[in-house]
């Protein structure tokens, strides 16, 4: 293989995320994990896209006051050493965020409280 003098491409650093939403109406707990470098490339690479775009680079926890049937939402991101975990509910889910729960909630299974 020829030396183009071009470098290689740094590797994507390791992201995991995890999800969890419990709470709603019939309570249900649902969740998953996530390890980009486990899942399918076009998976990954949208994976990557929606938690850049998210907006969650900083833990923190914003829950509705006196809002019992909403859900919960918890996600932890994992990426390269650093380690966020963001609390919220529908009410306070930021709107960056959105597509993110979308795509983690469409691939949440059920879970043992």
């Amino acid at each position: 293989m020829a030396d183009d003098g071009r470098s290689p491409e740094p590797a994507a650093p390791k992201l995991r995320v995890s999800f969890e939403q419990s709470g709603g109406f019939a309570g249900l707990l649902k969740g998953c994990v996530l390890d980009a470098d486990e899942l399918p490339a076009d998976e990954s690479v949208e994976l990557r896209r929606l938690v850049a775009a998210s907006g969650l680079d900083v833990s923190r926890e914003d829950l509705s006051r006196g809002a019992r049937d909403r859900r919960q939402i918890a996600i932890t991101i994992d990426r390269g050493g650093e380690r966020v975990a963001i609390v919220c509910d529908d009410g306070c889910t930021p709107e960056g965020a959105r597509p993110l729960v979308a795509f983690l909630a469409a691939r949440a299974r059920p879970q043992r409280p």
